[in-house]
């Protein structure tokens, strides 16, 4: 994968994350803590991807395009609803 492309994809997930992550700080509620644990869980995931071995291979490897289409193309379709 181009490292432009991959550092901008990379940058739109955490920026969804941190976002998300935001939403739940002022909540100390069930919701909020298990959002918090899903987004540490995404966090620990696709750091283990930073070196994978796929992405340098092949582009991006399964779980960078997950997070992609989820994360930073999701923002951008809101974004272009608006």
């Amino acid at each position: 994968m181009d490292e432009l492309l991959f550092r901008l994809i990379a940058e739109g997930v955490g920026r969804y994350l941190d976002a998300v992550d935001r939403l739940a700080e002022p909540e100390r509620s069930k919701i909020a803590v298990e959002t918090r644990r899903l987004v540490a869980a995404w966090r620990a995931v696709l750091a283990l991807h930073n070196g994978c071995h796929g992405c340098r291979r092949r582009g991006a490897c399964s779980v960078w395009r997950v997070a992609e289409a989820y994360f930073v193309r999701r923002i951008s379709s809101r974004r272009r609803a608006r």
